[in-house]
């Protein structure tokens, strides 16, 4: 058995960029599609981003990019709120 395919997203709100997204959202593709964004706790949580996207509530952008891409702005975040919760730690 194949794992399901899983595609992800880049959100562009603002002048955000691919490298630099205001947050990332995946979908696996699976018979009834799962939405999940990635969240400051370090999860994956359920979102209606997309769902919401392409019925027309389309404010914030956003772009398809690789799993090494999303992989590495996820890195990058962990290592800045790491930081961000040393230095305030009742975040």
């Amino acid at each position: 058995m194949t794992a399901p395919r899983v595609t992800y997203y880049a959100l562009l709100a603002g002048d955000r960029t691919r490298e630099n997204p205001s947050g990332i959202v995946r979908r696996t593709h699976t018979d009834a599609p799962v939405d999940e964004s990635f969240r400051r706790d370090l999860t994956w949580r359920p979102t209606e981003y997309l769902r919401r996207y392409f019925l027309g509530h389309n404010d914030t952008d956003h772009v398809e990019i690789t799993e090494d891409e999303a992989n590495a702005v996820i890195a990058r975040w962990r290592a800045k709120w790491a930081i961000e919760d040393a230095l305030e730690p009742d975040r």
